[in-house]
């Protein structure tokens, strides 16, 4: 307490009622009053009046009011014994630091009711609202106490304690008495006219301390605080509300805590929308973009109650689409609320205090650097840590952020929520040595991981946001080693990640240059290859051809050479293919055998050879489709590669169904295929084998199992990021609900599969689920919207003449169509056009008849007479 006297004397605050004043300020800037709300969920939502700080007391460098570079000075100090200045504290100055309910408060009803109910009932007695800084404790505690149930059962008899005003357990009995307002008695000390108090009390009454972490943490105090605490708890009719800092209640007592494991949690995405909106008022302009806008920040801020509302100010004075720009450029800069001196705010000001009660210095200082540079935490910390950081015991370091709350555990990981994250990052920088420490463990883990893909992707998706930061830090300072590229030539592996791994390998080819020219083909294939998946076609065949461009296609070439244009000619392939040129795709797919064979990679050779196979079936060629895959079936088998032995298995099964053969035998294949896809860890292939299912169980109007099959297969499509193989399963549900009937449900789902469809630019699948929504429009008698969804369809198709099979059911349905419109002159032009389409394509004989038995129909109503002219 000495030590803020003096902080009050420097500033020229000498007669009491200055220091009465200054003392008052302490509310919101320390712990969890209206202004700190915690850094778990409540709301920081206190009216503007109470909204009060120790200002520039606590800050040694305080300049325009920016506290990213200030520093709190040490506002305790090692007390010999009772402080001489416990007399200062005044029932007024505790009445100015007791804040009232805020009034905006949103999202957390259940956290009161939850409150209200512990403390309405005789036992337990004792409620703990415990969190980081900023998440609204203290708000929280306040809406409790002026709940009806509350006030009915405790009536005048519910005291609130500010301990932030409060240092020791001396001054904490002081504050008691002078709430309580009880007079002292001659020979009796303080502690036994309080005890007698409590022992003589005819109701239950109400003890509420707030900001505990003050006089919990303040020099040698503990243990008497801890015994003045655990004596006032003896008393049976007295309950009890701590809120403070940290992950627990204080010392030995049975507390009941709200939230989750870490304390209060932080708000939900809707609550904190509504109390963002609440204080910014009426300036948010509107446009087209502003809610998402404010969903984005909100996201960013990861709903800490203090930052929604410091944030919001903000939004009082500049517009929101500049409140998102000084987001981006400095974000912790927009968590200050700058006013006159003594009413500051700041969440920057909240987590330095947090630094300062729990005495964060040192090598856990340092920890909690590294762990603000890592935007996923330490994923099973237990076992991470150490390997993160070897040679070193870290767990009391851990121990000592946890109870600052600095840091949570979560799923037995380390996190730290965004505002915290910034601000650590901002003010103590990791050190070079740490992520060079952190850049070995995690080319280490990459080697470590399990060679079945789908039981690695999991074990990544914890981590990669960290992998992404720390290699790309130690790519921009050229401190990237051989290692970090074998790191992601491992991440190529996983579909999901192509994202990252992306921009990682650009930055590489910017920042390195003495990279490996054997390095640099193979990223920049790479990098291809994930362009054509992830549906940026042009950019993938401009890629390709830079490096095809550099080799030398003619003449001898040596055995590297001929496997990378075997590459090159294989990715162009696999561009050509799903945008339905064909013939350009089996032209590239045979340079690539070429090269293959050239240079002796039969792997790759059978791989080609296979989607020969694809190709071929996609154009409905169904010989030669099972020819060219049970060749590279053979092949696939001589080089003891079994899992193309398998992809060559789930393909034979595909050409089987699509001729009508829906057996049991067909089902035994491609199960036997999808076991074996995972086995070996292909998730792609294995989910592409539960779609198969799911058509072969349609055609045999096994439905329930179709549907079950079909939603395993989206799940694990949507698990790798393969979109394309989501719009597929989409397709598949509406073509299911078209059979059933439940032609609404159809609509909606196929809607759905044109819109993905559409996102991705595969122009043939958005025409064909035109023509699936022209057949359910049909089955409804929406003859207009029917004609119209064929009309599309039919257009789109111009441009993919080789489409026979799909533009000859198109043009056959849409004769259906005019038959059902009575329009039997447009029915018969349609029904020629579509015969006429599967009989040019040669192995479309099936087909053919359907048009022939659809014309020989109309023959008979005319010669009939049935059919008027």
């Amino acid at each position: 307490m000495k030590k803020v006297i003096a902080a009050v004397g420097k500033l020229g605050l000498k007669n009491k009622n200055q220091r009465k004043e200054a003392h008052s300020q302490t509310d919101g800037i320390i712990g969890d009053t209206v202004l700190t709300a915690s850094i778990s969920g409540s709301n920081p939502q206190i009216p503007e009046q109470t909204q009060t700080s120790l200002g520039t007391r606590f800050f040694t460098d305080l300049k325009n009011n920016d506290f990213t570079n200030a520093n709190i000075t040490n506002i305790y100090h090692a007390s010999d014994g009772p402080s001489s200045e416990v007399n200062e504290i005044t029932p007024d100055m505790i009445a100015s630091a007791t804040p009232a309910a805020p009034i905006v408060f949103k999202g957390r009803e259940g956290l009161v009711k939850q409150g209200v109910n512990i403390l309405y009932q005789q036992s337990p007695r004792f409620l703990a609202i415990v969190g980081a800084g900023g998440m609204g404790k203290t708000s929280l505690a306040l809406h409790i106490i002026k709940s009806n149930l509350v006030q009915e059962k405790f009536q005048e008899r519910c005291y609130f304690i500010p301990c932030e005003i409060f240092e020791d357990a001396e001054s904490l009995v002081q504050g008691l008495i002078h709430v309580m307002k009880l007079t002292m008695q001659e020979n009796k000390s303080k502690h036994e006219v309080l005890f007698d108090h409590l022992g003589a009390a005819q109701g239950d009454l109400l003890i509420v301390f707030d900001n505990f972490e003050t006089p919990w943490n303040h020099g040698d105090s503990r243990t008497a605080v801890q015994n003045v605490l655990e004596k006032i708890a003896q008393y049976e009719k007295v309950f009890l509300i701590v809120t403070m800092r940290g992950p627990d209640g204080p010392g030995d007592i049975p507390w009941e805590k709200l939230g989750d494991q870490s304390g209060i949690p932080t708000l939900l995405p809707i609550p904190a929308k509504e109390a963002f909106k609440a204080f910014a008022g009426d300036n948010p302009q509107s446009s087209d973009n502003s809610e998402s806008q404010i969903d984005s920040l909100l996201y960013q801020l990861e709903y800490v109650p203090l930052a929604i509302r410091l944030s919001a100010q903000h939004v009082k004075r500049v517009p929101l689409k500049a409140l998102i720009k000084m987001w981006e450029k400095d974000k912790i800069s927009i968590l200050t609320e700058p006013t006159k001196p003594g009413r500051l705010t700041s969440v920057s000001f909240s987590i330095e205090l947090s630094i300062q009660i729990f005495r964060i210095e040192g090598r856990t200082l340092e920890l909690l650097s590294a762990i603000s540079f890592l935007p996923d935490g330490i994923p099973f910390w237990v076992e991470k840590l150490g390997q993160m950081f070897p040679e070193e015991e870290l767990s009391f370091n851990v121990s000592t952020l946890l109870d600052s709350s600095l840091i949570y555990g979560q799923h037995e990981g380390l996190k730290m929520l965004s505002p915290v994250r910034e601000h650590v990052h901002s003010r103590y920088p990791i050190r070079q040595v740490d992520i060079d420490q952190l850049e070995k463990f995690y080319c280490l883990f990459f080697e470590d991981l399990p060679r079945n893909t789908m039981k690695a992707q999991p074990i990544i998706q914890l981590h990669i946001n960290n992998i992404d930061k720390i290699f790309r830090a130690q790519i921009s300072n050229s401190h990237a080693k051989e290692s970090i590229i074998s790191a992601v030539n491992t991440l190529h592996m996983f579909t999901r990640f192509y994202s990252v791994s992306m921009s990682l390998i650009d930055l590489i080819l910017k920042k390195d240059k003495n990279i490996r020219k054997d390095d640099e083909v193979n990223l920049k294939l790479m990098k291809a290859f994930q362009l054509q998946w992830m549906g940026e076609f042009q950019d993938a065949e401009a890629q390709v051809i830079s490096v095809k461009e550099g080799l030398n296609e003619e003449g001898n070439i040596s055995q590297s050479q001929a496997d990378i244009l075997g590459r090159c000619f294989y990715i162009l392939e696999s561009i050509y293919y799903p945008q339905a040129q064909y013939e350009k795709a089996i032209n590239m797919n045979l340079q690539a055998q070429k090269y293959f064979k050239q240079s002796e990679n039969q792997r790759a050779q059978a791989d080609s050879m296979r989607w020969l196979g694809s190709i071929y079936l996609q154009q409905n060629r169904y010989k030669e489709a099972s020819e060219m895959i049970s060749e590279a079936q053979q092949l696939f088998q001589q080089v003891g590669n079994e899992l193309g032995v398998a992809e060559c298995l789930k393909k034979l099964g595909d050409i089987s169904g699509r001729q009508g053969r829906y057996d049991e035998a067909l089902i035994g294949m491609i199960s036997d295929a999808q076991k074996q896809f995972e086995t070996f860890g292909n998730q792609l292939r294995a989910a592409e084998c539960l779609w198969s299912l799911g058509e072969v169980y349609t055609m045999q109007e096994k439905y329930d199992e179709a549907i079950e099959m079909t939603l395993k297969a989206q799940k694990q499509y949507e698990e790798i990021g393969y979109k394309e193989g989501v719009a597929e399963c989409l397709l598949t549900l509406g073509c299911i609900y078209m059979d059933q009937e439940q032609y609404d449900g159809a609509a909606d789902v196929l809607s759905n599969a044109q819109t993905q469809y559409q996102s991705f630019g595969k122009i043939v699948d958005v025409a064909w689920c035109y023509q699936r929504l022209g057949i359910t429009y049909r089955s409804q008698g929406q003859y207009e919207k029917a004609k119209e969804a064929f009309t599309k369809a039919l257009e789109l198709f111009k441009e993919f003449l080789g489409e026979k099979y799909r533009i000859g059911y198109t043009l056959l349905n849409f004769g259906y169509l005019f038959s059902d419109m009575k329009d039997f002159a447009q029915a018969r032009r349609k029904y020629e056009e579509a015969r006429d389409i599967f009989d040019s394509h040669g192995q479309l004989e099936k087909d053919v008849d359907y048009c022939s038995r659809a014309l020989a129909k109309l023959d008979e109503a005319e010669a009939s007479g049935s059919i008027s002219e």
